[in-house]
């Protein structure tokens, strides 16, 4: 099996259609989606109509569940959650009706998806450190558990004695006797200091990973988030990939 594995497109229809044309260009037929496909962004009913006609599988994200009411956006900062409202607003119900079908996990052959942490999905677990990476291992069984939620690519081994550590190379090898978890990073606002959006390709045949990294048009994007009315450092952050 071949699929590309985007999350975190926060309502950003250039950075979506520019990575969909990319996958397309490489000829890979499937697409999982690790959630919070709204948020943040100017353009929520297209992103989760294109979404949902070119994803196979789609897992939900906290963005997607506080659209829905069912997370707590107190919780979030006041910009994150001033986008929240807005999109609750501009969301189309017959798209809301979507967001409601999701998952908060899904399997495939021997792959987890997941949008934030494998541990009580529900919780929104940030994964940054090796420790959070760590801990998580003993919650899931597949060889590949992709995660998204941080906006920060990385990839994290375990081999079958228990060691733990960073993937430095770009793409790398699965290893039959080690498991991983691999975040994908962010499509719509990534948040490593590189604005590109990024995904991840994974190729059972090969056995490897990929992280691709791509050029879109930031400068539409940030207009359509001033156009909305929404908060003006959204557009900002968009240029500056923090």
């Amino acid at each position: 099996m071949k699929a590309a594995i985007i999350s975190d497109i926060h309502s950003n229809l250039e950075a979506l259609r520019a990575v969909i044309k990319n996958i397309k260009k490489r000829r890979i037929k499937r697409i999982f989606c690790l959630g919070d496909i709204v948020g943040y962004g100017a353009n929520p009913n297209e992103c989760i109509e294109l979404c949902g006609s070119e994803s196979k599988i789609i897992v939900a994200g906290n963005h997607d569940w506080a659209t829905l009411g069912k997370t707590d956006i107190s919780v979030f900062n006041p910009v994150a959650a001033e986008a929240i409202g807005w999109t609750r607003t501009n969301t189309a119900k017959s798209n809301i009706a979507h967001l409601k079908k999701y998952n908060l996990a899904e399997t495939v052959d021997t792959i987890l998806l997941v949008h934030a942490a494998p541990h009580k999905p529900e919780m929104w677990s940030y994964l940054f450190s090796l420790d959070d990476f760590k801990q998580q291992f003993e919650f899931f069984k597949e060889q590949v558990c992709f995660v998204g939620h941080s906006h920060i690519p990385s990839a994290v081994y375990q081999d079958a004695n228990g060691y733990t550590d960073f993937l430095r190379d770009n793409p790398f090898p699965l290893i039959e006797t080690r498991r991983y978890i691999v975040n994908v990073g962010s499509v719509g606002q990534p948040r490593d200091l590189d604005p590109r959006a990024s995904y991840a390709i994974y190729d059972g045949n090969k056995k490897s990973i990929e992280i691709i990294r791509l050029d879109y048009n930031i400068p539409l994007a940030q207009q359509k988030v001033i156009d909305a009315g929404l908060p003006e450092v959204l557009a900002d952050r968009l240029l500056t990939g923090r």
